[in-house]
């Protein structure tokens, strides 16, 4: 009892500042919970049997997020595609095989390669992405919190949607890819949209970049060009997977830090202790980049 006074409640053992939320003892928090990302890390890559990776977002939860968003605008709902679904997954197999997180390959492959090569002869064509999410819900609402992924998701120039779900390694890190790919086809454009052209649009956030290309297609890109869609295997749903077990832990740790600090400004003030100083900020700032740093890992990144 002695012992847990000593780590979570201010007293004179601790010099009026529970244990925990001294300097080391964060420092110590910090440095193991690197260590189990690390040890994590190495379980998923070598011992998949032991901690598969595998995303729990599949394609038709997306799909239907997202007419629920158009709907909701009074727009109509998009037709899941099997050829804007393949091209997709090739997007995202090609993201992992040459290893980039962009919308432009570094060779210089466009998304609409993808769409052309899948069979797909479009008008109009737009490209979300998103990584590093644990559920639907919230890769449809972080692409709902863009203004330019929300241009995507609410255009009425599309008539078609095709998602991909893949799990993979990217930049030496287990992460699920989600590919949303949206188009209209060429017969059926000029009726959706007559007297005005698309433009392209390419957002200049860090991480937010969605595309909207109209035709002519792309003079590097005839539509008859074809190629061979790589077979993408889908792994199970699992309710285990790193980043739920990453999500849990990281919030347990803020959460612990957030009640000591909590009942230690109750029993400060309680006590009548003055203990503002410079060390005192210190704790603030440095729980603070805690927090942007969990709120970094658990949430993941759109394009």
């Amino acid at each position: 009892m002695s012992l847990l006074r000593h780590l979570f409640l201010p007293h004179h053992t601790n010099n009026q500042r529970a244990r925990i939320l001294h300097p080391t003892a964060l420092g110590i928090i910090i440095g193991v919970f690197a260590l189990f990302q690390v040890v994590l890390t190495q379980i998923t890559k070598y011992n998949p049997d032991i901690l598969g990776y595998a995303s729990q977002i599949s394609p038709s939860e997306i799909v239907r997020l997202t007419n629920s968003q158009r709907a909701d605008q009074g727009l109509p709902a998009l037709k899941m595609d099997a050829q804007l679904s393949a091209a997709a997954a090739q997007k995202a197999s090609d993201m992992f095989a040459k290893n980039y997180w962009a919308h432009i390959s570094p060779t210089g492959t466009q998304p609409w390669y993808f769409i052309t090569g899948s069979g797909y002869t479009y008008r109009y064509a737009g490209e979300n992405l998103a990584r590093d999410f644990a559920d639907p819900n919230s890769v449809v609402n972080a692409w709902m919190d863009s203004p330019t992924h929300r241009e995507n998701i609410m255009s009425n120039r599309y008539s078609d949607i095709g998602v991909a779900v893949i799990d993979g390694n990217l930049d030496g890190r287990d992460t699920t890819l989600v590919v949303q790919m949206f188009g209209t086809r060429l017969s059926e454009g000029a009726a959706k949209v007559s007297g005005t052209s698309a433009a392209v649009v390419m957002a200049k956030a860090p991480v937010i970049a969605p595309t909207v290309i109209p035709s002519p297609f792309p003079t590097a890109m005839p539509a008859t060009q074809s190629f061979t869609l790589a077979k993408t295997e889908i792994p199970p749903v699992s309710n285990i997977n790193p980043f739920n077990i990453t999500r849990v832990v990281s919030l347990s740790i803020l959460g612990l830090l957030a009640i000591v600090l909590l009942v230690d400004v109750i029993v400060v003030n309680q006590k009548k202790l003055y203990r503002w100083n410079s060390k005192s900020m210190a704790h603030f700032i440095f729980i603070g980049m805690l927090i942007v740093a969990a709120t970094t890992i658990i949430r993941g990144q759109i394009l």
